[in-house]
């Protein structure tokens, strides 16, 4: 019975190591909400993690040449992933109806500024609500591989699993440790040509046995513990389980292939500070296609955005009467952006197109005329990441920014951010022995 135990220890051991691991680990800030309100410069959206709940505190270091104590924060809530869930590897990276994949990645996020700025340089208080969701589409290519490791990885702990049922059978049977390893050579043989996943099993098996035969554990016929295991340790090592299940980890975490993200966000402002009077000055939708490569490339990944943000007029009107505020903006980019462990680094390229129907005039039957008014400006940024842990990001973004409403000539952007991520899933919401 111990012995039995020993072998279901043994096979469920990776699976309960990695279940102390977060499957998702957390990057850089990038809600809708804290973009459309201006505490991110950033326009593209890169996929968010999967993480139940991620807090931003957001420092401008450019404000009278001195630092400010952060007073601008944003929090974004997925809530599929607040509760515990039990889904098999494969429920997990290939959702099967577009329902799934809708809810499992939905967020909802909010945004909030006490130095929302009127043209009178008066501050009001700003919030900002949004949402998006993410779907995943992968590669033909990386979904094979997935499903290829998982096969390897169940092949060989089936295979180990019943190498070590026969040891322990054999073991009472004989007092030397060579004539017991010599007994399991060809039943090893056997059970590893059962599986067909070895290039050479003969070679795998003679392996085992040589370094089995020049172990320094005690071989003990009443005392079988300490061979058994050390004989799991090299079983393992040899059919190469824990590398095979490494890879299934990677994989896991970092997903290959293609995504697109949709996202709606509005600005809510209280211009007086009342909470019962108040605006929506502004509200955009993105569009945001990603591709995460794979293999030597699998440091790089390119995001494309596409942003339309319409402006309340009768709004700017009111509070920024001497600014011509054009109606309609419409952001093109892509970014790009590289990961290497903990360091990461996205470059942002984005152009924007600027448009207004303007009053030009009567015709003869005095019917209004309008003409479109249109300008175009672009973007540049620099984002310096780094994971201080795997739920903590320090981030630090630097470049040229859109020509904003109230300081016209103040396009530099020097800003600094702290994210922290909150129930990101784990064991509870991935089984990995669930078929």
């Amino acid at each position: 019975m111990k012995r039995n135990i020993i072998v279901l220890s043994f096979l469920v051991f990776p699976f309960l190591l990695f279940s102390q691991e977060k499957l998702s680990k957390l990057k850089a800030p990038t809600s809708p909400a804290a973009s459309v309100l201006g505490l991110q410069p950033s326009v593209v959206l890169a996929p968010k993690s999967y993480e139940a709940l991620e807090t931003a505190l957001f420092t401008n270091f450019v404000e009278e040449g001195s630092v400010i104590i952060p007073n601008d924060l944003s929090v974004e809530f997925t809530p599929y992933w607040a509760k515990d869930h039990s889904l098999s590897l494969d429920e997990y990276l290939f959702p099967e109806s577009f329902g799934d994949q809708l809810w499992r990645g939905s967020s909802f996020s909010i945004a909030s500024s006490q130095n929302f700025l009127l043209e009178d340089s008066t501050k009001s208080n700003g919030l900002s609500f949004g949402y998006r969701t993410t779907f995943y589409f992968g590669t033909k290519n990386w979904k094979e591989s997935v499903v290829g490791k998982v096969k390897a990885l169940n092949a060989s702990q089936a295979v180990v699993a019943g190498i070590f049922s026969e040891l322990i059978l054999l073991y009472p049977k004989y007092a030397d440790r060579i004539k017991l390893l010599n007994a399991i050579e060809p039943i090893m043989l056997i059970k590893i040509n059962e599986v067909g996943a070895y290039e050479n099993p003969s070679k795998v098996v003679v392996e085992i046995v040589a370094e089995m035969k020049k172990s320094e554990v005690v071989y003990d016929q009443n005392n079988p513990d300490d061979f058994e295991k050390e004989f799991l340790i090299v079983l393992d090592k040899h059919l190469k389980s824990e590398e095979v299940f490494e890879a299934v980890k990677e994989d896991i975490l970092n997903r290959k292939g293609w995504s697109v993200d949709f996202a709606y966000a509005g600005v809510l402002n209280f211009p007086s500070n009342d909470m019962g009077f108040s605006y929506v000055p502004k509200q955009a939708f993105w569009l945001s296609p990603t591709y995460d490569f794979s293999n030597k490339w699998s440091f790089l990944k390119l995001v494309g955005v596409l942003r339309y943000e319409w402006y309340n007029q009768g709004y700017y009107k009111r509070y920024f009467p001497s600014k011509d505020i054009y109606e309609k903006n419409f952001d093109y980019g892509f970014s790009i952006n590289t990961e290497f462990e903990r360091f990461s680094i996205n470059i942002e390229f984005v152009g924007r197109s600027s448009s207004s129907e303007i009053l030009a005039g009567m015709d003869s039957e005095g019917n209004q005329l309008y003409r479109m008014d249109q300008q175009s400006d672009n973007q540049i940024l620099g984002t310096f990441n780094y994971n201080l842990t795997d739920q903590l990001v320090l981030s630090y973004s630097l470049g040229n920014k859109f020509v904003g409403i109230i300081y016209p000539d103040d396009t530099l952007v020097s800003l600094l951010t702290l994210n922290f991520g909150f129930g990101a899933p784990t064991e509870k919401d991935l089984d990995l022995i669930k078929n």
